[in-house]
């Protein structure tokens, strides 16, 4: 019995180690905003560009409110009339065609789903999770591909963007007697362990993935639209003991990527995956979003110049191997727009300094056979 005992700890114990460590370091990724965009032929042009970036591993945002503009009957199925996948099919096939692994993330509430009908409202639990199963069941490698043959399989599902952020997810905090208090934690916190089991259902080999925390340090609820903390915002999970597979967080650092220490930064990691493993012990940590501004931007005062932002997708790449809990580091985005300018292209499509270093990243970063489309 000892003996037993003692094989299924260390048994145990290498899975953990198999889960946390994989050898081949983070995969340096790169996320085109602009993809729900488009569809047909310049979508396809799109993705041929996606794809001499290098990048094997691509994060995809599925905007529910544009795929369900009406509620549907049964929001778990997604082969419903009110819902609209044209175009997420396209990108789907294609980034696989192509060789890159397509990691789904979805928000934008519709106006049917939420109590005020804005885009950022705070969705109804049931709906959101149910969108998540439907999601979930298109791309679980078995649903037919109204083209003909199947659809991929997607794996790696983030339940939200930003839920800590009143861009995202409003409100953030709630007014209880004369003070706000925090909401959006507890609501994420009730999306997710509703979710989680929904879309095991639809497609058992799914990764859940939560948090999606947005770049918040400290949490003030003094306003409606006060964000939330990456830590408070954790910590309010592990209170509701939500089920997950996977943690994502977004980091923009104030300074160089190895020097930064504000929560969050790559320095902060280890304090992150320490609140993570109270989740799940061992999860892997995704950073699917990270990046550094070239100009001045409502969201981003902090930007450098565009050879400080070459020289930080090096280091990007290199703190990322830091921590091998950190499976992915998912640079945002390949083209400026008004709104972002951390991109490796400017608006007019020409090419930053930084574009020949994330190729060179990308082009040697290994994806490790789990990750593989």
């Amino acid at each position: 019995m000892r003996i037993r005992k003692m094989i299924a700890g260390i048994t145990a114990a290498v899975g953990l180690v198999a889960l946390a460590a994989p050898a081949q370091g983070a995969i340096m990724a790169l996320q085109d905003d602009q993809l729900p965009n488009m569809i047909g032929p310049e979508l396809e042009q799109r993705l041929d560009l996606l794809k001499t970036t290098g990048t094997k591993v691509t994060r995809l945002d599925i905007l529910w409110r544009n795929v369900a503009p009406t509620r549907p009957a049964d929001g778990t199925d997604p082969g419903d009339p009110a819902y609209d996948w044209t175009r997420y099919d396209q990108m789907i096939k294609g980034l696989v065609a192509r060789d890159i692994t397509p990691m789904i993330t979805y928000y934008w509430t519709p106006t049917w789903a939420s109590r005020t009908g804005e885009k950022n409202a705070a969705p109804r639990v049931a709906d959101a999770a149910a969108f998540a199963a439907a999601i979930a069941r298109r791309y679980n490698g078995t649903w037919r591909d109204p083209a003909g043959g199947t659809l991929p399989l997607v794996k790696r599902l983030e339940i939200w963007n930003e839920p800590n952020i009143a861009t995202f997810w409003f409100p953030q905090c709630r007014r209880q007697g004369g003070r706000y208090v925090m909401e959006s934690a507890r609501q994420y916190s009730a999306l997710v362990a509703a979710a989680y089991p929904l879309v095991k259902a639809a497609s058992p080999n799914s990764i859940v993935t939560g948090g999606v925390t947005g770049p918040v340090g400290g949490s003030v609820c003094d306003k409606a639209n006060s964000s939330v903390g990456t830590i408070t915002f954790a910590e309010e999970m592990i209170r509701q003991r939500v089920p997950i597979d996977a943690w994502s967080m977004h980091l923009y650092p104030i300074g160089s990527p190895l020097q930064a220490y504000f929560v969050p930064s790559w320095k902060t990691i280890p304090q992150i995956t320490k609140l993570v493993d109270r989740l799940k012990p061992g999860a892997p940590i995704y950073v699917t979003e990270t990046g550094y501004h070239t100009s001045y931007n409502r969201y981003h005062r902090y930007f450098v110049s565009e050879a400080q932002q070459a020289a930080w997708v090096d280091e990007t790449a290199r703190a990322a191997n830091l921590y091998p809990r950190v499976e992915v580091s998912m640079w945002f985005n390949l083209v400026d727009n008004k709104f972002w300018t951390g991109g490796l292209m400017r608006s007019n499509m020409s090419k930053k300094p930084a574009w020949s270093r994330f190729v060179a990243q990308a082009t040697a970063s290994t994806r490790p056979a789990t990750w593989a489309p």
